[in-house]
């Protein structure tokens, strides 16, 4: 049963009712280095008012999320409008002839790659949310603990708090970095782009020449289908980030 007025609750909370949702788009699985070979893979679904950024831990649930599949979630974590998808969760394709029907802002924020402009304006009670993308980088400064990066697309600048396997990446002012799975929060009063268990950053191009990458592969589909705002619309990226050139 779709629950579309559930309150948003104020910290990572076990939600054990189930929530019935659209597949907007999602990524392929990623391996990420220091986590045990944990491999997880990112998602946008929607209910017919509310989109809600997925981190899916259960690489066995990927068929569930093809385009346009209507499931029913229970036993996951929300925070706001993250959720958490584990191996105890349950995932289950809802009854057949079940449809969402999605508005078209809701079409447009799923397939829209994120601007800086637009994050930097972001509504603080919707903080944390998850965002992946490519930027420039402007500049870069070691701290002990944390590297802070400034990152620069057409509309602004914005920085980034990178530690653990974010920290110190190799790059230059000019390179182009691509974010995966930062969220964007509020720290000391300012919007910053910060790195999480799950975040992994990339060099993609020094100074305009394609950059060897590290051991990290994904897929991004981001194709909308049958989307009122252009039936026939869709766009595929796939990166493939291996100890060879990139595609």
């Amino acid at each position: 049963m779709q629950a579309p007025n559930q309150v948003a609750p104020r910290r990572p909370t076990l939600q054990k009712d189930p929530i019935t949702v659209v597949v907007l788009k999602a990524t392929d699985p990623v391996e990420f280095p220091g986590q045990r070979k944990k491999k997880v893979f990112l998602a946008t679904v929607a209910t017919s008012n509310q989109v809600f950024q997925v981190k899916v831990l259960n690489i066995k649930l990927k068929k569930e999320f093809k385009q346009e599949n209507v499931i029913t979630v229970s036993g996951y974590i929300r925070y706001k409008n993250v959720l958490e998808i584990n191996e105890r969760s349950v995932v289950q394709r809802a009854p057949d002839g079940r449809r969402i029907v999605v508005p078209n802002d809701l079409w447009i924020r799923a397939k829209t790659p994120p601007k800086i402009r637009d994050l930097s304006q972001e509504d603080p009670g919707n903080l944390p949310t998850i965002v992946s993308g490519l930027f420039l980088l402007q500049k870069k400064k070691d701290n002990k603990k944390t590297t802070v990066y400034v990152i620069q697309d057409d509309t602004g600048t914005m920085e980034v708090v990178g530690s653990e396997i974010c920290y110190g990446i190799e790059c230059a002012e000019g390179d182009t970095v691509r974010l995966f799975c930062f969220y964007l929060k509020k720290i000391r009063e300012n919007l910053k782009l910060t790195s999480g268990k799950y975040s992994f950053m990339e060099v993609v191009k020094r100074n305009g020449h394609k950059q060897q990458p590290r051991s990290v592969t994904f897929k991004l589909d981001i194709a909308v289908k049958n989307s009122p705002l252009n039936p026939s619309s869709g766009v595929n990226c796939i990166v493939k980030v291996e100890n060879i050139n990139e595609e």
